[in-house]
């Protein structure tokens, strides 16, 4: 079994996530615009790791281009946001609404917790941040955009585990 972890971060969490995920399971992680075609055919599976943008995957548009050769495979998908876990409702909204439909068939769903380090935005998203922010206020929602920071390596043990299950099964 040959697997691919591939990867769009903007910040460095799901990069993060990519690289502890490459060294659990001992498979190559790579960012989305270096993958070959080569790789994406050889690949028996991939872990496909993006973050979420104002409810927008950074891999959107990566995903529909490569739907063809993704069709079909099984895939592990994390997604990395400030969304709480206990928003599964709006989590998978993401990717209903992100994904295209033919690969959500053989997609298992990941959701980890990503950070936010306003010093490191770039002037775009931290108008987002602010925006965000006096919006929720006007509409009597709070919003907290302070600084977090709740990447962790074991939240992203389901994840490994299923992979390796996968591999054994498949083996």
């Amino acid at each position: 079994m040959h697997g691919i972890i591939i990867f769009q971060s903007k910040y460095g969490a799901t990069r993060q996530y990519a690289d502890w995920l490459s060294r659990a399971l001992q498979i190559p992680a790579m960012e989305a615009d270096t993958v070959t075609t080569a790789q994406l055919a050889a690949a028996d599976f991939l872990i496909l790791g993006t973050s979420i943008y104002i409810g927008k995957m950074l891999l959107k548009g990566w995903l529909e281009q490569k739907t063809p050769l993704l069709k079909g495979k099984p895939l592990f998908l994390f997604t990395v946001c400030a969304t709480k876990a206990d928003k599964q409702e709006k989590l998978n909204l993401y990717v209903v609404q992100n994904v295209p439909a033919p690969l959500l068939v053989h997609c298992h769903r990941y959701f980890l917790p990503g950070k936010i380090q306003y010093r490191e935005l770039s002037l775009a998203d931290k108008l987002k941040v602010r925006a965000g922010g006096l919006m929720a206020r006007l509409m009597g929602k709070p919003l907290d955009v302070s600084d977090f920071n709740r990447i962790d390596e074991t939240l992203a043990m389901p994840l490994v585990t299923d992979v390796q299950q996968f591999y054994q099964y498949q083996s």
